[in-house]
């Protein structure tokens, strides 16, 4: 399958930091960075049930989000290479990184924590990857393949959004209960 980018979105167990504080936390990275160019970062936190704090970059968009009343990190990659399962791995990796990256910022220590058994997988590409089962049925087994080895072979369940009028959206979750840093630490063994 063939596809321009992704979003995955990590949801937040505990967030217990203000809009200012976000701003000023994603407006550090971009002078930290020296792995990729990131650009600006904006508040949209008067948005109801939208996006509250984007950090824009070249190669990806991170942003707190609360879509649909789900709070979380949206990690968006503007370019994938690679074979799907690549591409996947890639995504999971760098999603995983900026969340581990908010929980242990030491401004913020003991008020961010994400939940390593839930994710939101979005397609960006509606004509290379339309909402349908046959794009799902394409994408499955290279993404059971990351989530196996992220979940350490726990099982998993993925859900596909069935309204044809929206992006591919797959809600991803398991039972077992990890944090990120140990599914970080799966995925790069």
């Amino acid at each position: 399958m063939e596809s321009s980018g992704f979003n995955i979105k990590v949801f937040l167990e505990v967030w217990e930091v203000s809009p200012e504080e976000t701003f000023k936390t994603f407006n550090n990275w971009i002078s930290e960075s020296s792995e990729e160019t990131l650009i600006d970062v904006a508040d949209y936190s008067h948005v109801h049930e939208g996006p509250i704090t984007l950090l824009v970059g070249h190669e990806a968009n991170y942003c707190i989000d609360q879509t649909d009343s789900r709070l979380g990190l949206l990690y968006s990659r503007k370019r994938l290479n690679g074979t799907p399962g690549a591409q996947l791995q890639t995504l999971f990796r760098s999603a995983l990184e900026a969340c581990l990256r908010l929980e242990r910022e030491e401004k913020l220590q003991g008020r961010v924590r994400f939940r390593g058994n839930q994710f939101l997988l979005i397609a960006n590409d509606r004509l290379n990857t339309p909402n349908s089962e046959k794009s799902l049925d394409a994408l499955r087994p290279e993404l059971e393949t990351v989530l196996g080895t992220i979940f350490d072979r726990a099982e998993f369940s993925i859900g596909r959004d069935p309204d044809g009028k929206k992006r591919l959206a797959l809600s991803v979750s398991t039972a077992e209960d990890c944090d990120v840093g140990t599914l970080l630490g799966r995925l790069n063994a």
